[in-house]
């Protein structure tokens, strides 16, 4: 069937009337007609009946609409990545991702990704997780990378990265140095330095200390590790920041947090929206930062996480 003849039935179903139907898609309402009738019959289905001078759906029309919607989404979305394609996949890439993911799988990821895709101009910014939602459902950028928000966010694709955990962070004042873990009902007996609710971790946290039973004493809740890192450093508290923080030069001691003897973990994401269609190079992006994501944790040793 011609795509051209969905086209027709969806305006004809948008506008309930041939003729303007016709006029939005530049063609005569008996070139129109022939189409519905063409449709009907290859379906054996009676789409439309006459209301005064327009027409509305049938019940079997109504229950089509959603489905020819679909073909012609899935059609935009097939010559969209042709164009890519016959551009050499060619243009502007915008990301919002967290600031600790950037610093931690980002800076030599990227450089490697541009030399490889020359005719891309990426642009990064960086935000925690209910900002970056906004800017995608803005249409600001064009994915985020980030936390996997604890439940799907309409129209938003996800496509799962990995899994962080959760580290403690403090002095050995604070944190004896046992090389293992430490439970987080332990944990919770100190001062606690953590990021806020802007970064989409903190939510998760929040929900480990709920089901530990105890309420923690938070002393300072900031935008940047490296603020409680330092706080830390000066013996205010005990830090509890994402596994991708990176400690390098702090004299600190760093151990993962577990829940009833399991570590916390929670999974990181890229997020596209479903209403706009992510150009090839843009899917192309995300399978690459998968596969580095798999290839920093493996090197790192960090037993803790999970990457699939």
């Amino acid at each position: 069937m011609d795509i051209r003849t969905y086209s027709g039935f969806v305006a004809a179903a948008e506008l309930a009337n041939f003729t303007l139907a016709a006029q939005r898609l530049n063609i005569t309402q008996s070139a129109l007609s022939r189409q519905i009738r063409g449709l009907e019959d290859s379906l054996g289905l009676r789409l439309f009946e006459k209301s005064g001078r327009n027409v509305r759906l049938t019940a079997a029309g109504e229950a089509l609409l959603t489905k020819v919607n679909g073909v012609l989404v899935a059609d935009r979305d097939l010559w969209a990545f042709a164009g890519d394609l016959a551009r050499n996949q060619s243009g502007l890439l915008k990301i919002g991702a967290c600031s600790q993911l950037i610093e931690r799988y980002l800076p030599r990821f990227l450089g490697e990704w541009r030399l490889a895709n020359p005719g891309i101009d990426v642009r990064l910014e960086d935000g925690g997780g209910p900002e970056l939602a906004e800017k995608l459902h803005a249409g600001a950028v064009n994915l985020t990378i980030s936390a996997m928000p604890t439940a799907p966010i309409e129209p938003f694709e996800a496509v799962r990265l990995g899994e962080l955990g959760f580290l403690a962070v403090a002095t050995p004042d604070f944190l004896p140095d046992t090389g293992g873990p430490i439970e987080i009902t332990d944990l919770l007996e100190g001062p606690i330095l953590t990021l806020n609710c802007r970064h989409a971790s903190r939510e998760v946290f929040d929900a480990a200390c709920r089901l530990s039973g105890l309420v923690p004493r938070i002393v300072l809740e900031s935008t940047s590790p490296h603020t409680l890192f330092a706080m830390a450093e000066g013996g205010n508290g005990i830090a509890v920041v994402p596994s991708s923080a990176i400690l390098a030069g702090r004299s600190l001691i760093s151990r993962p947090i577990t829940l009833r003897g399991e570590p916390i973990r929670f999974d990181i994401c890229a997020m596209s929206d479903s209403r706009a269609t992510l150009p090839v190079y843009g899917r192309r992006f995300i399978e690459a930062l998968r596969k580095h994501i798999v290839v920093e944790e493996k090197s790192a040793g960090r037993g803790h996480l999970h990457i699939v």
